[in-house]
């Protein structure tokens, strides 16, 4: 199970750290600020979660981390980024009252 959740983790990390550089290249300041809330706390739970199987002598949570840190990229960059889903909802956001 704690596999499963560092995965996890690890995979929405990452989809919201390509968020945060596409942000900061917009100058998204409002979206920037609550996509860093979300990334801090990630990594919180994820560093917990990490280093205490590591501390246990299991290493193969390394696997996993770099497992999902990979998957998450994969997701955030290729199948995520041009997800219809994705677009309507950005849309939604920038859109002016």
């Amino acid at each position: 199970m704690t596999y499963f959740i560092i995965f996890i983790l690890q995979v929405l990390f990452n989809i919201f750290k390509v968020q945060e550089i596409k942000y900061s290249y917009e100058n998204a300041t409002n979206k920037l600020l609550v996509n860093s809330i979300f990334m801090s706390s990630l990594t919180l739970i994820i560093s917990y979660y990490s280093l205490d199987e590591l501390f246990k002598g299991n290493w193969f949570v390394c696997v996993v981390y770099v497992g999902g840190s990979l998957f998450g990229k994969y997701l955030a960059t290729s199948v995520f980024h041009s997800n219809s889903i994705r677009k309507s909802l950005y849309e939604l956001l920038n859109k002016r009252d």
